[in-house]
């Protein structure tokens, strides 16, 4: 059985969403963000102390307080919220194929696209380590999607995600995201500690977490906290660090 993607309607525009996040985007150097292609956009205090300085979530730049209408699309969210990200995906680009097991017990992903190529696809599996995959495991392309989709049979879905609407599926489950276009593709990508006001909201996620049932995302003390943040301290360093190493063709 494949992975499937379940869409939602919120209580904020589609449009005024849109145009939040080109806003956010307008003057963003997406090369200061995590991995190159990030921006995260609350403080690090409307995050969960666990996750707040995290790398992924560097820099935290309160943006969202000046984008009211994404601000509203978070408020809404009546859970703590563990990322607040949009991600970036070049053109002509594929993520490896991976798995978001590390988001943490009792944690969700979802996302809404903002900006989309009408090239960009979604694939789905049902498989829980890339090592499953059968065939070739390098990232996909629009040009290899077919023999890949032959090879995986029955464990596999390509999905078009529609902008300015709200998406959820197992991201425990391996998946790629192809923008074989010609422009970018930008994801308001976010995770969120459930909690009975998410599980009764979106049931579809009740799978998802049966698999870290009884499990909790541990809150740190003062101390873990004064840890984490000077830690994050070091941040700006790893990402010109893995940008140098981007331009001399590294990994």
């Amino acid at each position: 059985m494949t992975t499937l993607v379940h869409r939602y309607t919120v209580d904020v525009d589609r449009e005024a969403l849109v145009a939040d996040a080109r806003r956010a985007i307008a003057r963003w150097d997406w090369s200061r963000g995590a991995f190159g292609h990030a921006l995260s956009l609350p403080r690090y205090r409307d995050l969960h102390p666990a996750t707040r300085y995290r790398y992924e979530n560097h820099p935290c730049t309160g943006l969202l307080d000046r984008l009211p209408h994404l601000r509203a699309l978070f408020d809404s969210f009546e859970c703590e919220k563990i990322s607040w990200r949009l991600l970036r995906r070049a053109p002509a680009s594929a993520y490896a194929w991976h798995t978001d097991q590390w988001k943490g017990p009792g944690v969700v992903r979802f996302q809404i696209p903002m900006v989309s190529d009408d090239e960009a696809f979604l694939v789905t599996t049902d498989y829980r380590n890339v090592e499953e995959i059968r065939g070739d495991r390098s990232p996909l392309s629009a040009e290899t999607f077919d023999r890949f989709a032959t090879m995986n049979a029955g464990h596999a879905d390509r999905h078009r995600l529609e902008v300015g609407v709200l998406h959820y599926f197992d991201t425990t489950r391996v998946h790629t995201l192809v923008n074989a276009g010609a422009s970018e593709r930008v994801t308001l990508s976010f995770d969120l500690v459930a909690n009975d006001w998410l599980r009764a909201r979106f049931p579809e996620t009740r799978s998802e977490l049966e698999s870290s049932a009884g499990q909790v995302l541990s809150r740190p003390g003062a101390l873990g906290l004064a840890v984490a943040w000077a830690r994050a301290r070091a941040f700006p360093l790893r990402t010109r660090l893995r940008q140098w190493r981007r331009e001399r063709g590294e990994s």
